[in-house]
């Protein structure tokens, strides 16, 4: 019997290599309900990246056992609906944290070095040069920061929180500190970090502050104007997690207010942003689009691990990332 495995998107080579060895592949023409309906009815496995699986999309296929998610993030993806028809879901947590940790480090010298102030400055025709150094800081408003000693803020404690505090504490010699309820003292022991005990109290203690946590109901608006306003003047916000877990109306006012220093956000409340997005209008925010997993090797990392959780499930061997455990009582 030959499993039939339908992609809403394409997905690098490798995963797609693995699958054909097993199973029947097909590439929807679009991720697009309207093209997914008509082959999912066949369709043993379904594999995501950006698309939505909802609870239409999976009654369509009534032979569908799996789910699987390039990436970590399931908000796209009805769990409730899959435990109920008995569906299991799986995802690929480990496949790209260095890849969002790196990028995390990079937007945290961003803001630090205010490069999008110096590039414009520069593009402009001003120059530094030693003799006239003070006066043209002066005449910019430009100056930078080193980042050594100062205090990284994580809020959350997972494999990229964990990989960034490494890169960050023992690399470039910040102060690492994290607050995430939900992770035992050894994690951070381990890794190096400073457990603080409240939200609050991080959010006064960070110079750079990232979030590193998923978006649900408990997370939705987790950064909005009162935890803003616990922040450091002069502090700097980096997102790469999930849109919805800053307020971002909030956060332009903050901006504009010149509460914080500096900002980047790789995530959105709403993907793609609307063109007049507010924060496109200043420029101590970095604007990344949803990138800081998209390198050569988080991509066939990702594919791969899609791939091997589709294959397990099918071949009737527990998954390495099941997401919703409970579907185990009513699993197809």
């Amino acid at each position: 019997m030959s499993f039939k495995v339908l992609l809403t998107e394409s997905i690098s080579a490798q995963g797609i290599d693995l699958l054909k060895k097993r199973a029947d592949v097909r590439i929807a023409p679009s991720p697009l309900l309207t093209d997914l309906m008509p082959l999912i009815a066949d369709a043993d496995a379904l594999l995501i990246r950006s698309s939505q699986a909802g609870e239409e999309l999976m009654k369509g296929g009534g032979k569908l056992k799996v789910i699987a998610r390039h990436g970590i993030g399931v908000d796209n993806i009805d769990l409730d609906a899959a435990t109920r028809l008995g569906i299991r879901v799986v995802n690929t947590p480990g496949a790209n944290t260095n890849a969002v940790a790196e990028h995390t480090l990079w937007a945290i010298m961003h803001c630090a070095r205010n490069f999008n102030k110096a590039e414009k400055a520069f593009r402009r025709g001003d120059f530094c040069v030693p003799g006239s150094l003070p006066g043209l800081v002066q005449t910019f408003g430009y100056t930078t920061l080193e980042i050594r000693n100062k205090v990284l803020g994580l809020v959350g404690m997972g494999r990229i929180a964990t990989r960034l505090a490494h890169m960050a504490g023992v690399g470039m010699g910040m102060r690492v500190k994290s607050y995430d309820p939900l992770v035992a003292d050894d994690v951070f022991a381990a890794a190096g970090v400073e457990r603080v005990g409240d939200l609050a109290s991080l959010l006064k203690d960070a110079d750079f502050l990232s979030l590193h946590v998923p978006h649900l109901r408990e997370t939705h608006h987790l950064i909005g104007a009162g935890e803003l306003a616990l922040m450091k003047p002069g502090a700097c916000l980096i997102n790469a997690a999930r849109g919805g877990v800053v307020d971002e109306q909030a956060l332009y006012q903050a901006m504009k207010d010149g509460k914080l220093a500096g900002a980047a956000l790789d995530v959105y409340e709403m993907e793609p942003p609307n063109p007049d997005l507010p924060f496109f209008g200043l420029e101590n925010v970095v604007l990344t689009p949803h990138i800081a997993a998209m390198t050569d090797l988080a991509l066939i990392n990702m594919a791969i691990d899609s791939a091997e959780g589709i294959l397990d499930v099918l071949e009737g061997r527990m998954p390495k990332y099941l997401v919703n455990a409970e579907v185990l009582r009513n699993a197809r």
